[in-house]
């Protein structure tokens, strides 16, 4: 039976309906505004604050202040506070290094190089035919002495010595060298090197026995694409049937990068999305008609972080690929930088990132199929492709493990 609603009883209902949506949207935008005076007012109480310090000490401090130093101290300091590992304030000239180091394009002596524990400078790495490499200069060496100072005697030790490396072409320097030869005894020396402009080789390749490709990868800047693709077409030409990844000790690098290099091996598709604050976006799309049927496996360990990692979720994910070595590093978000006034720039984390099968891995990692520890003693910044073959055994398990892969 039908039943018919006056006209009054539903002007009544509308009038109900206004009321409810009134009070829920007051409610939020309360809550919106209440929240947003706190963090005004937070805010004020910060600037407040350090207004008031900034008075004191420049009525009562002894001495001069070096304004662009104090600058940046405050602008670290405000990073620290975030709570972020991975966020970072760059002063002007660090920004400017870290653009040239991802863009896969260096002025400078040819190396990389990491804090050793007795605060001396130890290389890490060389490039093949640069000026260090040209100069002797191995990885593993110690630069105990920089233009006849001691690394440690510098005002700011260690990274006052290591700030002399940012410098322009044609720049001359003198390096004083502590290596420890195959006997165990130190051998000291110096050389002369000229700050030049050279490629980062961030890919390398060779063929392994039974037509295995062994691939490389040490970074992903704007080179590594370009590079990536050479190599492989070069051992693909070269006969290679099946394939070994090598991204252990890779920190990662740009994901514009990752997407150049995994569009050489994977099929058109999402590949990796990142999940913002309030949003979700498609960050890595390969766009080649068909994916390379190849069997292959990708090698990490502790220190293979970021971009690496979703390097090998993705082969994991779309091509099968098969993973070996120890538990990677866990880094599952994305920082995004920005620039500031003056050529300075701050990063920040803004995204978690995921592929297809990842799930959120950040502080977790990458289980390997296949765990599988190094020697100790292997250190793979100077170990040689002949010692690789007899004693690597990450490498001799992935070798193995890749005639499985149907």
């Amino acid at each position: 039976m039908n039943k018919k609603i006056s006209l009054g009883i539903a002007i009544g209902l509308m009038a109900l309906a206004a009321a409810v949506t009134f009070i829920i949207t007051y409610n939020f935008s309360l809550n919106v505004f209440n929240s947003k005076v706190r963090n005004v007012s937070e805010r004020e109480s910060t600037y407040a604050r350090l207004s008031e310090m900034d008075s004191y000490v420049r009525a009562n401090f002894f001495n001069n202040i070096d304004e662009n130093k104090l600058t940046d101290s405050i602008m670290k300091g405000y990073v620290d506070g975030l709570d972020d590992r991975f966020a970072k304030y760059y002063t002007a000239e660090e920004y400017a290094m870290q653009t040239q180091k991802e863009s896969g394009v260096t002025i400078g002596f040819g190396f990389e190089w990491d804090k050793e524990e007795s605060g001396y400078i130890k290389i890490t790495s060389v490039i093949t035919d640069s000026a260090a490499d040209k100069a002797g200069i191995a990885a593993g060496d110690i630069i105990t002495a920089v233009n006849n100072t001691d690394v440690i005697a510098y005002e700011n030790g260690y990274d006052e010595a290591v700030s002399l490396f940012n410098c322009e072409e044609g720049t001359k320097i003198k390096l004083h060298i502590k290596r420890i030869n195959d006997q165990g005894v130190s051998e000291f020396f110096s050389v002369d090197v000229t700050a030049e402009k050279s490629e980062i080789i961030s890919v390398t390749g060779r063929i392994l026995e039974d037509n295995i490709a062994y691939i490389k990868i040490t970074t992903f800047n704007e080179k590594t694409p370009e590079q990536f693709k050479n190599v492989l077409n070069r051992l693909i030409g070269d006969g290679a049937e099946m394939v070994i990844f090598d991204l252990r000790n890779n920190l990662g690098g740009i994901t514009d990068s990752l997407e150049g290099t995994l569009d050489a091996i994977l099929g058109d598709g999402d590949i990796v999305t990142a999940y913002y604050k309030d949003s979700t976006e498609v960050m890595v799309h390969t766009t080649e008609a068909e994916q390379i049927k190849m069997p292959m496996v990708v090698l990490v360990n502790g220190n293979t972080a970021s971009c690496s990692e979703l390097f090998a979720f993705a082969l994991r994910d779309e091509a099968g690929a098969l993973i070996v070595g120890t538990t990677t590093y866990g880094k599952g978000v994305m920082q995004k930088t920005h620039k500031l006034a003056g050529g300075a720039a701050v990063k920040i984390t803004v995204a978690t990132l995921q592929t297809r099968n990842s799930g959120d891995y950040n502080g977790i990692g990458i289980k390997p199929d296949f765990e599988v520890t190094l020697p100790a003693e292997i250190d793979l910044n100077t170990i040689s492709e002949e010692q690789q073959l007899k004693d690597d055994t990450q490498l001799l398990k992935a070798m193995e493990v890749v005639y499985t892969i149907q």
